[in-house]
């Protein structure tokens, strides 16, 4: 049998998060395949953690489809592992990657809500690629304190506000006004340093970018919609002309497709 638990998934009320959730769900299928960016930051992630000899109890916030905590397993295989994510379609697709491993529980749950109900404590806390999609990310992260035992780390890797700023640039030319994509609502380094410092005694942010370069401007915008990381408000529809412009701007600006990748490595310890 798969080891997931589908849990209560709470009707997400607000619609941001609704479309959030409905967009990972799509592209759980195809995720694996295209999130090389999130798997090149897993890796990173992965330098961060503490030793294995006191932790026992892990959580994972956002854990997609399943790859990171099978990293985590295989670095702490006698610890006990709750893995949640509010996409059910990525919590069937972690299920089928993580099947029989009977130490890791998975949860289709909201990770702000999670954390604001949770009782019980954590050795490390962890999230790969996550928070920046969080309503109130001073509150999580006051939460995820909470959580923490006495020794306890958290971990975790944010995407900041100049991913895709090629793409951004390149849309508001065509559409000739601003075009407010996901990523510009994503938390800057410098508020960051802020809501740790007042949170944990012991802090750290580094920033981390990345740049990939596309063959095609379909394959940069295809790669968006197979992770789930797209869906900006346009102010009108992106008609064939339309793409042929912001071809256009590409090859005229950049000569070629790039895509930035900016990440914050954050840790926090009580």
């Amino acid at each position: 049998m798969p080891c997931f638990l589908i849990g209560s998934l709470s009707q997400l009320t607000d619609s941001r998060k609704k479309r959030i959730r409905q967009r990972f769900s799509r592209a759980a299928g195809t995720y694996d395949a295209h999130a090389e960016t999130q798997k090149d930051l897993a890796a990173r992630l992965l330098e961060e953690l503490p030793d294995g000899s006191r932790v026992e109890r892990i959580l994972e916030i956002g854990c997609g489809t399943g790859h990171f905590t099978a990293l985590l397993a295989e670095r702490y295989p006698k610890a006990r592992i709750i893995a949640l994510d509010f996409a059910e379609g990525m919590v069937q697709q972690a299920g089928k990657r993580l099947e029989g491993k009977r130490n890791i529980s998975l949860l289709c749950e909201d990770g702000e809500r999670f954390l604001a109900t949770c009782a019980g404590d954590f050795d490390l806390i962890c999230a790969n690629s996550t928070l920046q999609w969080f309503d109130d990310l001073a509150a999580a992260l006051g939460q995820i304190r909470r959580l923490l035992s006495d020794n306890g780390r958290f971990v975790g890797v944010l995407f900041g506000p100049r991913t895709f700023v090629e793409l951004g640039q390149g849309l508001r030319h065509v559409f000739a006004q601003e075009v407010c994509l996901p990523t510009h609502g994503f938390p800057v380094g410098e508020s960051l340093e802020v809501m740790l410092g007042e949170i944990f005694p012991r802090f750290s942010v580094q920033e981390v970018l990345r740049v990939r370069n596309y063959r095609t401007l379909l394959e940069l915008l295809d790669h968006i919609r197979k992770t789930g990381t797209g869906g900006g408000q346009l102010p009108g529809a992106l008609t064939r002309g339309r793409l042929h412009q912001l071809e256009a701007w590409f090859q005229r600006t950049h000569g070629g497709y790039p895509a930035t990748y900016q990440a914050f490595v954050v840790k926090g310890e009580k």
